[in-house]
């Protein structure tokens, strides 16, 4: 099993394909596995790498207080690990976090960045609600129903659903709840944008209201970033419109001077 030690912690992560490296982050409660509609896709012109966040998969868990700044060393590693000089992350939900800290920590190993249902610091009355709704369920060990709704917004359909579930009660409840924290002490889309010059590609879901606000203020604040809108899609559009995704990442990445 391909891993790599960082943080006194075991990473678990994933390679296929070759080509330009492309990264994918997953999300809180999922794994390296929640993009199974993409990796065999586009395994057939890059070099495509999934990997386990902390207290997520088959990765370790985190010993004492968790900031997205660690979250970005842990890519790092694996950069180092793989002896990456640039790739191209695309990243979902909390994970455009790490996308997000890891491009302005090295902006020169990013190629290209895809932010899909991006967000910054946790605000916003929706977004917020939701936050503590899931930290409720985590702290009254109803961990199960935060797992069932995972994926439950994420499976495409009843069979997926079931594997997303036994994947989302495999995260650990710590790391979850400390990536709650982490997230409501992040930097805001001002920050975050300001110091962004690589290409941009953000992809939102019609349907997604927690990140809708987020949507609104990175499209302002980053004129040089490419906007997709999935209709009829909530909060999950890889997963839940995995082929207008793909094609729209796709003709994203054939626009891009890699090599």
């Amino acid at each position: 099993m391909p891993r790599f030690e960082h943080d006194g912690i075991s990473h678990y992560y994933t390679v296929s394909g070759m080509g330009f490296p492309l990264i994918l982050i997953h999300g809180m409660g999922l794994s390296h596995q929640m993009w199974i509609g993409q990796t065999p896709v586009f395994a057939r012109h890059y070099t495509v790498i999934a990997y386990d966040k902390r207290g997520h998969g088959g990765s370790g868990v985190s010993k004492g207080t968790v900031t997205i700044q660690r979250y970005s060393e842990d890519l790092n590693a694996l950069f180092e690990t793989l002896g990456l000089e640039k790739a191209v992350l695309v990243a979902y939900s909390s994970g455009t976090l790490i996308a997000e800290q890891f491009t302005l920590d090295h902006p020169d190993k990013v190629a290209g960045l895809c932010l899909i249902s991006s967000f910054a610091k946790v605000k916003g009355a929706y977004l917020s609600l939701k936050t503590m709704f899931a930290r409720w369920l985590m702290l009254t060990n109803f961990h199960k129903f935060a797992a069932y709704d995972v994926a439950a917004s994420n499976a495409e359909n009843i069979v997926q659903r079931g594997f997303f579930y036994r994947v989302a009660k495999r995260a650990n409840i710590d790391e979850n709840l400390k990536l709650l924290d982490a997230s409501e002490q992040y930097l805001d889309t001002r920050d975050i944008a300001q110091k962004i010059t690589c290409p941009v590609l953000l992809v939102h879901g019609s349907k997604d209201r927690s990140t809708e606000l987020y949507a609104r203020e990175f499209t302002e604040r980053l004129p040089h970033a490419r906007i997709a809108v999935i209709e009829g899609v909530n909060h999950a559009c890889a997963t839940r419109a995995p082929r207008t995704f793909n094609h729209l990442l796709q003709e994203w990445l054939e626009e891009l001077p890699l090599s």
